[in-house]
């Protein structure tokens, strides 16, 4: 019976060995940064939006650390963004001190992926929306060496609507009164989100021209930026009969950047100006004169 069980005691003082070294090994590689991030879990494809994000960093080692934070964006295991290395900012924590870091501070390296020329893509849209994996790791400049545990989280990302014009609209026709009023209404950009401009350009649209050429190859007859309203209205001199084209562009209002995609823009939306029924009338009679 004795000679039955020695096999199991020695199996017993293998695997308490094992657990020994396992927790004197992990005593050794014991990360000298505590990490702490509080951030939203649903946050905009913009990058530049996720100002509210803080990371607190803590030095919990009795030596000083010099370290800074590294972001990775996954979906389904494909990189989105990621923060550009080396990265030149730094933080020095001397022991028991701690660092509060917010928006820029965490995020403002990070390129977009995928992207050659390695450009920090900041004000730039995430190639994707949805659920995605956010990893920060707190290294080196290089990225090498790890200080912390890395702090993961999982993110509902949302992409913004463009505006979308209400009126004029197609089978609107105004009349080339004098004086004549052009009102422009939109719905607004979704979500809706503070600080938020919207430039509205109005073109001809002679028959010659198609709608993306008349916008593209041509000066504006009318351009006027309003911030946080979804109503616009144009008072020209005079507006000669014809068709007209008109669209929206949003605008951040701080870094003056594009929202959402297509440059911000709406869809470009044709009108037309009738000339006044006088004038009518005496054309007709003028030509039965004839």
């Amino acid at each position: 019976m004795i000679r039955n069980r020695a096999p199991y005691f020695a199996w017993c003082l293998l695997l308490v060995g094992m657990c020994s070294f396992l927790r004197a090994h992990g005593q050794v590689v014991e990360y000298p940064i505590r990490a702490e991030l509080q951030m939203d879990s649903v946050q905009s494809s913009y990058i530049a939006e996720w100002q509210q994000a803080t990371l607190v960093l803590t030095n919990q080692s009795p030596r000083a650390v010099r370290c800074t934070p590294r972001a990775v964006v996954t979906k389904n295991g494909q990189i989105l963004a990621r923060t550009k290395l080396p990265r030149s900012d730094q933080w020095v924590l001397a022991p028991g001190e701690s660092v509060r870091l917010r928006g820029a501070s965490i995020f403002g390296r990070l390129i977009l992926a995928p992207d050659p020329a390695h450009h920090v893509g900041l004000w730039q849209a995430l190639p994707d929306t949805g659920m995605v994996s956010l990893c920060i790791h707190v290294t080196d400049s290089m990225g090498i060496e790890h200080f912390a545990t890395p702090l993961c989280r999982t993110l509902t990302v949302f992409a913004y609507r463009l505006p979308i014009p209400l009126g004029p609209n197609p089978s609107d026709t105004l009349v080339a009164r004098h004086p004549v009023t052009v009102r422009f209404s939109w719905l607004p950009v979704q979500p809706q989100r503070s600080g938020t401009c919207y430039v509205v350009r109005c073109f001809r649209l002679p028959d010659t021209l198609a709608i993306a050429e008349a916008v593209r190859i041509q000066a504006p007859l009318f351009e006027q930026r309003v911030c946080d309203r979804t109503e616009l209205r144009w008072r020209p001199h005079a507006l000669a009969p014809g068709r007209y084209v008109w669209s929206v562009q949003a605008l951040d209002h701080e870094r003056d950047a594009p929202i959402g995609s297509s440059d911000g823009y709406s869809l470009s939306v044709p009108f037309s100006v009738a000339a006044p029924p006088n004038v009518q009338r005496s054309n007709h009679h003028r030509h039965r004169r004839r």
